[in-house]
């Protein structure tokens, strides 16, 4: 379908363009069911790839939520999203840097830019990878997705690569996100999201996170500053 802009259908009132405009509403508006989100994300060619990738690993819904407990996280939570999103973890001897756009991330904020021996080895998982499909709930405005929502994401996405690399049952705590907003996402479309460290002090870390479409887009990009702090002990 050929669409065509609102203000020009409205400055053009008639019977026609008024069903016109209502099938453009009705497309833009259109939700799709868990079922479909789901049979659609298996046939992803960027799913595939992850999944065919020896580098990379799954990692479950369970464990998900439980590491990011407390860190607003949004796996498995239903107003933003229908169907849990698939992630993995990819391996500090993998080729998880060529999965990032030449050129798009500073080097200094690079995977590999960790400057200290002690630093590289405490990081188990440098990157994880998450393909999401948000619900058109939250949409900002009619067919996009809200900021505040792509913000949610970006914070637990970061939060789960921190958590993987701390150690078991550490709190894991914000200390400060900037967000890079490059391009609208759509809620009719799937995003591939990648989360990796660049800094570990053991006691706090830098993250980073991209947002690209599947066409390789970049989308959204942010930084944090995360604190670990070790579990209170029972006495």
């Amino acid at each position: 379908m050929t669409l065509l802009s609102t203000s020009a259908l409205l400055k053009r009132p008639s019977v026609a363009n008024a069903a016109i405009l209502a099938r453009q509403l009705s497309a833009i508006w259109e939700t799709k069911s868990a079922a479909d989100i789901i049979r659609e994300r298996a046939s992803l060619s960027a799913v595939h790839e992850l999944t065919g990738n020896p580098g990379c690993s799954p990692i479950d819904i369970e464990s998900m939520l439980r590491r990011t407990s407390g860190c607003n996280s949004h796996f498995g939570y239903d107003p933003i999203a229908k169907v849990e999103p698939l992630a993995f973890a990819w391996s500090s001897s993998s080729n998880y840097t060529q999965q990032l756009l030449p050129g798009a991330v500073p080097k200094d904020r690079l995977p590999d830019a960790l400057h200290s021996l002690d630093s590289i080895q405490r990081i188990q998982t440098p990157m994880v990878t998450l393909i999401d499909h948000i619900n058109e709930n939250v949409c900002g405005h009619p067919g996009l997705i809200h900021g505040g929502m792509t913000t949610i994401i970006a914070n637990s996405s970061l939060s789960l690569v921190a958590a993987l690399n701390a150690p078991e049952n550490a709190h894991i705590m914000p200390l400060s996100l900037n967000m890079d907003y490059r391009k609208p996402i759509h809620s009719s479309d799937f995003v591939k999201i990648h989360a990796w460290l660049y800094r570990n002090s053991g006691d706090q870390m830098k993250a980073a996170v991209h947002f690209y479409s599947l066409k390789n887009e970049m989308l959204v990009e942010a930084v944090a500053d995360i604190a670990i702090r070790p579990p209170p002990v029972v006495q």
